[in-house]
């Protein structure tokens, strides 16, 4: 009998993760890719009790869409326990980047633009660094296996990316600017069909909730899986991710959330459009750089602290907490050391 894809890469993820006594990583979203690569990894190491610690990450990088942050919460303590269960030695942990480099304290306390594809601060920032200072943290600084659910096939820029990092082993791969990080990827010729054919068929692994997956999907993106839900409505393409993300133009994910009755979700929206909005403005943003060159430079004073109020009013307005107290004294600590810093110019702004 011909083995499934998913039978094929669990068999490869047992025997990798045997061979030798390097840790182990698993980098986790909640998304349909890392979900399935939890999956995966239940299945293959089930019964085995072997000794090694898995860890698996989530990195909450404290702009998640509140709704998709919740969930994943709750799945980080299902596949700790499931994973106990079944003889893994397995602990999950919820990280986070630290103080200085928050979001909100980077735009409202230090002026940062919010990020585009020419200045996509917020990967490094939010997510890579992080996960890279816990991998030292709390395995060492010996060579670390970080298991993700990379795909060819996603987009020209990823596959450019893979291509770039490939190994003589199909499954492993380099990060770029970490020696001593190996990327395993045990689904990296799956099409979106197959994960979901995976996710959907493959039921034996009970702390991963496909239909609430494929559910999210659908309200989120509205991408769906090849497999039909019952009651499920057309779908359309989109995407999702944090939801004060200005990469791309237009903010699908959480249109979609308020269209599907997330109506708390509204003033996010119009936060995130409007801070859109101003931030190529050089009524908003000094004309001068903080290296002294012309040039739009950081978001001015006034405008952090507007900036600050119409953040504090929209989390009033949603009800979700969107930034914390140690943030906004962060944030007023960083303001004085511009004020007093003869580095950081402001010229006369024509209206604010």
């Amino acid at each position: 009998m011909t083995l499934s894809n998913f039978e094929i890469v669990s068999d490869v993820t047992k025997e990798y993760f045997c061979v030798d006594e390097r840790p182990w990583v698993v980098g986790y979203s909640g998304g349909k890719d890392s979900s399935l690569v939890i999956k995966i990894l239940l299945t293959s190491l089930s019964g085995l009790n072997h000794p090694k610690e898995v860890n698996i990450f989530y990195c909450d990088t404290g702009v998640e869409i509140p709704v998709l942050r919740d969930h994943i919460i709750e799945s980080l303590k299902l596949i700790q326990a499931e994973g106990l269960s079944l003889g893994i030695n397995i602990k999950t942990t919820c990280i986070k980047p630290p103080l200085k480099d928050h979001y909100f304290v980077k735009v409202i306390g230090r002026g940062y633009p919010t990020p585009t594809n020419k200045f996509r601060w917020c990967t490094d920032k939010l997510r890579i660094n992080p996960v890279q200072q816990a991998i030292k943290e709390i395995v060492g600084e010996e060579e670390t296996i970080v298991v993700l659910g990379t795909r060819y096939n996603e987009s020209n820029e990823r596959d450019k990316i893979l291509k770039r990092n490939e190994t003589d082993n199909k499954y492993f791969f380099k990060q770029t600017g970490h020696k001593n990080t190996i990327l395993f990827s045990p689904i990296r010729d799956f099409s979106t069909d197959d994960v979901w054919e995976s996710l959907l068929t493959k039921n034996n692994i009970t702390s991963i909730n496909a239909s609430y997956i494929a559910d999210i999907y659908r309200q989120i993106s509205g991408e769906c899986p090849i497999i039909r839900l019952p009651d499920s409505t057309p779908c359309s393409k989109g995407r999702f991710g944090c939801w004060t993300c200005t990469v791309v133009r237009q903010d699908k994910a959480t249109s979609n959330l308020i269209k599907n009755g997330f109506r708390s979700l509204e003033p996010l929206l119009e936060f995130r459009s409007w801070i859109l909005s101003i931030r190529d403005d050089t009524n908003h943003r000094c004309t001068v750089r903080r290296n002294g060159v012309r040039g739009l430079g950081p978001f001015r004073l006034k405008s952090r602290e507007i900036i600050l109020n119409k953040l504090l009013e929209t989390e009033k307005k949603s009800g979700f907490t969107l930034i914390s107290e140690e943030e906004i004294e962060t944030i007023y600590k960083l303001w004085e050391e511009d004020k007093a810093s003869p580095k950081y110019q402001e010229d006369p702004a024509i209206f604010i």
